[in-house]
């Protein structure tokens, strides 16, 4: 069922772990048996932003994360090459290509370019919803 599938933009892991709330994370993916979705381009993406010098202060221990990420979730090779799915950040693509290829129901993201394509998105792919972390939390609130 596409209710409890969800692709997780790097934006929100990257949240949950410099704010030190990644137990919150897999409290709401284990107590509510979610299947969230990852794949190499977004474990290589969260690798590298969580090495810019401004978040570098916050001390997250990138391989223990790793391994939490790939510990509660499923990894999936995406089929290339990948479509443009978004406009003005290219770099967001594989997202929605990730969303696709699982019949996923939700992403989950912060990112501006993914956010201010949704209602499109929406009307395109009719059983894909874009959420905010906050909706997100508002919906498995636990």
């Amino acid at each position: 069922m596409r209710f409890n599938r969800f692709v997780l933009d790097n934006n929100i892991w990257v949240s949950y772990f410099i704010t030190n709330q990644q137990q919150k994370l897999i409290d709401i993916i284990t107590k509510t048996k979610l299947d969230v979705f990852i794949c190499d381009e977004l474990l290589y993406e969260f690798e590298t932003v969580l090495q810019y010098p401004h978040l570098q202060k916050f001390k997250v221990d990138i391989r223990n994360a790793v391994w939490l990420m790939k510990d509660i979730t499923l990894h999936i090779n995406l089929t290339k090459p990948i479509k443009k799915y978004i406009p003005g950040d290219a770099d967001d693509n594989y997202i929605l290509a990730l969303a696709l290829q699982t019949n996923s129901g939700f992403v989950t993201s912060g990112d501006k370019h993914i956010l201010s394509q949704k209602e499109l998105l929406e009307k395109k792919f009719t059983k894909l919803k874009i959420i905010t972390k906050t909706e997100f939390e508002k919906k498995f609130s636990i």
